[in-house]
């Protein structure tokens, strides 16, 4: 069964990441074997510097892309060779919360080191972990699991995630311009048509598209200068640490300055408890 999966997920794999250079590369060569302002630039010479500009950003986002699709997102790793198993002990302390049920995220968080137990690996998550239940695995500081990515995005690589998501705004952009100057005018319906129809494919390609990525670059570019993750923005109320803070508290905002540098800059993983505590008051926050 567990072999079945892995065949199935790395069949879905190949197909995204192989339909996303698909469209990103045929969009471009449409645009250099039609008479465009690309194909004047860089096919016929005219000016150079504009056709390696275009061919830079499309080379770069697909960069960004497999940079976010194959750095590891913050996987909790294993320890000696076998995942680190939630101790099992008959202490008061861990045995309460056992009972009163680990699937409840605030009764199963440790007293001590507030790390959440997975139900699913058996480890102890540190704070702003989830585990995602298509990689079947627990990752670090979660933000969402992509479906074009295929695979989550996480405190490794959610810088990646952003970047991409900037140069190919920037790209699309880009490809719009030059589809519409492109667009020839013909007196005739069926002649127009028949004179746009690369560009009408390019176009129901690259619009839709530019929607959805300028949605999730502003959406992302937020979260970066707040601190915050998609999970905690669109779940807090159930997670633990944080639903009984007020609403407009966020105990991982260092400010935007800080925020953004350690998002874009750090290259590690932080250790969010210590940051967390010196910032909550933990006895008013119901945690201990």
């Amino acid at each position: 069964m567990v072999l079945m999966w892995r065949k199935c997920r790395c069949g879905v794999t190949v197909f995204v990441r192989t339909s996303h250079t698909v469209l990103c590369l045929g969009v471009a060569v449409s645009l250099l074997v039609k008479k465009t302002a690309l194909r004047t630039a860089l096919v016929e010479f005219q000016d150079p510097a504009y056709g390696l500009s275009y061919l830079f950003v499309l080379l770069f986002s697909l960069a960004m892309y497999f940079l976010a699709c194959l750095v590891d997102p913050g996987y909790l790793p294993l320890q000696n060779g076998t995942w680190s198993r939630v101790p099992n002990n008959n202490s008061d302390e861990e045995h309460g919360d056992e009972e009163e049920g680990m699937a409840d995220e605030t009764r199963a968080l440790d007293r001590t080191n507030r790390q959440r137990p997975c139900d699913y690996c058996e480890i102890r998550q540190p704070m702003r972990s989830k585990h995602c239940e298509e990689c079947n695995q627990c990752v670090r500081k979660y933000d969402h699991h992509c479906p074009w990515l295929d695979v989550c995005v996480g405190e490794r690589n959610h810088k990646f995630f952003w970047i991409f998501l900037l140069s190919m705004s920037v790209l699309i952009l880009w490809s719009l311009h030059i589809t519409r100057t492109a667009m020839v005018h013909e007196l005739l319906w069926s002649d127009w048509f028949s004179s746009n129809v690369v560009f009408l494919i390019d176009l129901a390609i690259l619009l839709p598209s530019g929607f959805v990525v300028g949605g999730l670059v502003s959406f992302h570019t937020y979260l970066m200068v707040r601190g915050l993750t998609t999970w905690e923005v669109v779940s807090r109320e159930r997670i633990s640490y944080l639903k009984k803070l007020d609403d407009d508290h966020n105990p991982f905002n260092e400010g935007c300055m800080h925020n953004v540098l350690h998002f874009l800059a750090s290259m590690n993983t932080r250790h969010w408890e210590s940051i967390y505590s010196r910032r909550v008051n933990v006895k008013q926050a119901g945690i201990v």
